[in-house]
């Protein structure tokens, strides 16, 4: 072999190599971001459904329910689990409310958040709170992860 042949090898090695190291670090970093996407999707699908649904608060004259006005009776009988496309989650609810010039905190509700703040994800939403037959302005505070 000559030297040229030699140089001509190693660089093809050198090349397919790089090639495959890329194309595994691709994979890792695409999976990375769809997982992140999926819990994204699932955060607003979740804040979504407690505000409009599971927390909402219904008028008993009338039985009309009103989405995004959270009853806070409700907050201790939610489930903190749930299941989308196949992955489970589990989050936690925090309702942040003003009562005259202080700020006041229901929760958080549900299971403890992980210290990796990698694997969550946080969302809030204005809403209001139904207390002593009043509305009080307030924010919907939720944090999901993979279970």
């Amino acid at each position: 072999m000559t030297l040229t042949q030699i140089l001509k090898t190693l660089v093809t090695c050198i090349l397919v190599i790089t090639f495959i190291l890329v194309t595994a670090s691709a994979y890792r970093h695409h999976r990375s971001i769809s997982s992140l996407a999926n819990l994204s999707d699932a955060t607003s699908t979740i804040m979504t459904h407690l505000a409009a649904d599971e927390l909402a608060y219904i008028d008993e004259t009338d039985n009309s329910k009103h989405s995004y006005v959270i009853d806070p009776c409700k907050l201790e009988n939610l489930v903190f689990t749930a299941e989308f496309g196949g992955d489970n989650f589990e989050f936690q609810v925090t309702v942040h409310y003003r009562l005259g010039d202080d700020e006041q905190e229901l929760g958080p509700y549900g299971s403890v958040l992980l210290n990796d703040n990698t694997t969550n994800c946080s969302l809030t939403a204005a809403c209001a709170l139904w207390s002593n037959g009043r509305f009080l302005p307030a924010k919907l505070s939720v944090i999901v992860w993979y279970a």
